[in-house]
Parts: structure tokens; sequence; C-alpha cells
């Protein structure tokens, strides 16, 4: 049976330096979004990915301060949510690496990933069945919108990557 599990990068308290002081209480991906944390909105996107087995977060920020929402999250999309910390901050594929043989556990058929703080339409149901039916390596999402480029880029490692 096909699997998904998708990735949700959401850095760490060593970046960020943008929202600060707001940043000093509250981690970004919780800064609230039209009424939800920012990180809910990638999340609820991929809740309707066909196949979803479990999403990822990685970061650097403290586990107590996720503990909360990943357990309320999970609860309320009745879909696994799983925060992994990092020992030291890798960047955004240093963290995929480090975190490699946990989000490869299951043997997933195809891995989402993203950016905690990218809002945009998210079609990626369309993206899977795209990926599906090109067969390509990855599949990369770009949005032009005020002369920025949002990427979702992919990494090869398994049979086939989405993101």
């Amino acid at each position: 049976m096909e699997k998904v599990v998708a990735v949700i990068m959401v850095g760490g308290p060593t970046k960020g330096t943008r929202f600060r002081p707001l940043s000093f209480n509250t981690p970004k991906p919780l800064f609230p979004l039209a009424g939800q944390p920012m990180v809910h909105h990638p999340i609820s996107a991929c809740k309707r990915i066909p196949n979803l087995a479990q999403i990822f977060l990685i970061g650097f920020y403290e586990e107590r301060e996720f503990t909360l929402y990943v357990s309320s999250i999970s609860n309320e999309l009745k879909i696994p949510v799983r925060y992994l910390k990092e020992d030291k901050p890798h960047g955004s594929a240093g963290g995929l690496y480090y975190f490699r043989n946990i989000i490869m556990e299951d043997n997933p058929s195809h891995i989402f990933l993203l950016n905690c703080d990218v809002c945009c339409s998210f079609p990626l149901t369309d993206m899977l069945e795209a990926q599906k039916r090109y067969s390509g390596m990855g599949t990369v999402l770009v949005i032009k919108e005020s002369s920025f480029l949002f990427l979702f880029f992919s990494l090869c490692c398994g049979p086939a990557v989405v993101f």
C-alpha cells in the first residue's frame, strides 16, 4: 500500500530575528496567522493528501514549546504529528539528513517537504498526481508572487519524492 509522509521544516530560535521581541516568548511557527498558528496551515494542507501516514516537524526549538500543539493537532486531524528536535541547527537539508532514518522507517512511497512559513493554496494532491503520472524524481512547486519565488524543492531519498 502507498504511504505518504510530510516533513515540515520549522526552523529554530537562532533565526527569526525579524519577529523579535515577539519571538522571545512564542516560537515563530506558533505565531497566529489567520486565527491559527502559522504551522497549522501547511499541516492542514497535508491532511488532504491521500494515504498520508505521518507528519514530521523538524526544528531546533525546545520540545516543550511544541508538545501541547503537536498533541492537540494530532488529535484534531486524526493523523500522527511528531516533532523532531535537532541536537544543533543543521540547516534545511541537514535536518532532513539527520532524521533520514526516522522519516524513511515505514518506507514511504512519497515524501512532501514544506517550510512552515510559506503560505499558499498548497495544491499537494495535484502535485502527487502529477508525480505519479510523469514518474519523475521529484516535483517542484514554484509560485511567483510579487517577484518572490516560493519553492518546495526535492531531495531524492526514495523511489518517488514529491515536494
